[in-house]
């Protein structure tokens, strides 16, 4: 049972945007979408929904292009043959309600989160990004989801991480941002998103730097700012830059670190290099 949009009391959808050409890893992604590499014995994508059922998360929606239809039917589609991991996909798929959304082009990832306001419902929401994972005691969306906290004016709960310096490179979408404040709780407050030049500038001098990781919490006013008036003309898609510069002052920006080691698998670089490491997790 949840509240109004403004006392929701707690986070029970996850979207996931899965539209995506996956460029910086062709031309394997034109055939086989990135989603549904095998990171150990399961998809990258399979990891990712159990972790939203882990968090508690009761309906999942992803969203898909045509021609990604590979990815609804890994999930939906029946099998004769009976062995342990079919018998755990159906577990998996299961404990959720899982919805599937086209995206009618690939647009950015602020129109694929466009295509979700209906399911959304006027609930605050996690966005959970298919290619970064993360070994963890507690699940990345669940650390997240716990730190969130309702309230009466609308705000993005974002996760971090204290990126080691060698790491930095093979998280070729992680963005820093410039903190106005830090939290007696160990959260801050976010003034704006910063430029790749200033945040390695900003940590200079540090073995570490603050980088964003794949698991935010949008609240349902976040829509009022994915739409036409925030296309970039370089590209054709919703530029979540623009989103957040305009929703400044009216929508607030928080964020917390994660624990744990994270691993981004969304370029061949990354994958080779923390796919070892992944299966060591699960040994």
């Amino acid at each position: 049972m949840h509240e109004t949009k403004t006392g929701q009391s707690v986070i029970s959808k996850a979207v996931i945007p899965a539209a995506g050409f996956g460029t910086r890893m062709l031309p394997i992604t034109k055939s086989i979408p990135k989603e549904m590499l095998p990171v150990g014995r399961k998809p990258m994508i399979q990891h990712l929904l159990e972790e939203a059922v882990a968090a508690g998360l009761k309906q999942v929606c992803i969203v898909i292009r045509e021609g990604k239809e590979v990815i609804r039917d890994y999930f939906c589609a029946q099998t004769r043959k009976r062995d342990q991991s079919i018998d755990e996909l159906e577990r998996l798929r299961s404990a959720c309600e899982l919805v599937f959304i086209y995206q009618e082009r690939p647009a950015g990832l602020g129109d694929a989160l466009l295509q979700a306001r209906e399911f959304a419902g006027g609930e605050s929401f996690v966005m959970m990004i298919p290619d970064q994972l993360m070994r963890s005691s507690v699940p990345a969306t669940l650390q997240l989801i716990r730190r969130w906290r309702p309230s009466e004016s609308p705000h993005v709960f974002s996760s971090f991480l204290r990126l080691a310096k060698e790491d930095v490179p093979f998280f070729a979408g992680a963005r820093g941002v410039e903190i106005e404040r830090e939290r007696e709780d160990g959260e801050f407050v976010i003034s704006r998103l910063q430029t790749e030049e200033e945040t390695r500038a900003a940590f200079s001098d540090s073995k570490h730097e603050l980088r964003g990781f794949g698991r935010t919490v949008y609240p349902p006013e976040i829509f009022d700012y994915l739409g036409q008036d925030f296309i970039n003309p370089a590209n054709g898609e919703v530029d979540l830059w623009k989103t957040f510069e305009k929703c400044a002052g009216r929508i607030a920006h928080r964020g917390v670190v994660l624990e744990g080691e994270p691993f981004d698998m969304g370029t061949f670089e990354g994958y080779y290099n923390y796919l070892p490491r992944f299966r060591e997790s699960e040994a």
